[in-house]
């Protein structure tokens, strides 16, 4: 049975990260709209940053902070902030996908997590381009734009399409391992260069499970929250003793499915 209390507790929390993913992408559109004038940056291999991620992070923490001025704030753009020892931390990727969205392509979205007492515990992830809006939480069922969603009920290998991650934080080599693993057992992958979406594509089974060997908070703790609350399993995010502040290993997908992938990529 869905923990009340907790749902309780997080509602308030629920509405409001909607209205602040939601003043973001409101944002994030009339930039993509203009986007040969931002102002864009570099932070390492293949990362960018543009002022356009900066300002939806800003309005994003100007409605979560006073709304709830206890919890802790851990964003892309701004680094952490009331952390140590808060009951609850927002995990904020403003824009995932940045490359995409600088390109014009269409793959980005808005990635608002909560984490809680060593677990993701609430997550809304909205596509501005699509007008997608999915939300979940402890004892809250995900949904898309209000239609409940679950995860995909594959539970055979050949029958796979998973999400595949890579970053170059990760050696090639392990991800190329990854992928022929993957192959040779007879599953497919696809990669839209946004990880955050791609969690969110699994709480709504339209992909059948994610996999990345090291993703920052901010871009899976919204979508492992939707994927429990869909009805799906991930690894423990983060490793045991690992602050969440350094990110962690990502597996989730559909109970059938769960066991499986965890032999595959020799997660425990």
């Amino acid at each position: 049975m869905p923990d009340t209390s907790s749902a309780e507790q997080l509602k308030p929390r629920l509405a409001t990260a909607e209205r602040a993913a939601r003043e973001a992408g409101r944002l994030l559109l009339a930039h993509y709209g203009r986007r040969d004038g931002l102002a864009i940056e570099q932070k390492g291999l293949n990362d960018f940053v543009s002022n356009a991620d900066r300002e939806a992070e800003d309005a994003i923490a100007a409605i979560l902070k006073p709304a709830f001025p206890d919890d802790g704030f851990l964003g892309e753009e701004t680094g952490a902030s009331a952390v140590e020892g808060a009951e609850f931390v927002w995990c904020v990727d403003p824009l995932d996908g940045t490359t995409n969205f600088l390109k014009g392509a269409h793959n980005w979205c808005v990635s608002i997590g909560l984490w809680s007492k060593g677990a993701p515990v609430l997550g809304v992830i909205y596509d501005p381009l699509r007008d997608e809006f999915f939300a979940g939480a402890d004892g809250i069922a995900t949904t898309v734009n209000g239609v409940p969603v679950a995860v995909s009920a594959i539970d055979s290998l050949d029958r796979t399409r998973l999400g595949l991650g890579h970053n170059h934080r990760v050696p090639p080599a392990d991800f190329a391992a990854d992928a022929e693993r993957l192959l040779l057992a007879g599953g497919g992958f696809s990669q839209v260069g946004a990880g955050a979406l791609m969690l969110a594509y699994v709480s709504a089974g339209r992909v059948d499970g994610y996999f990345e060997r090291h993703m920052w908070a901010w871009d899976a703790v919204a979508g492992l929250a939707l994927i429990k609350a869909a009805g799906g399993l991930f690894a423990p995010y983060p490793t045991a003793g690992t602050p969440v502040a350094t990110g962690s290993l990502v597996l989730a997908s559909g109970p059938g499915l769960f066991g499986t992938l965890s032999d595959l990529f020799g997660v425990a």
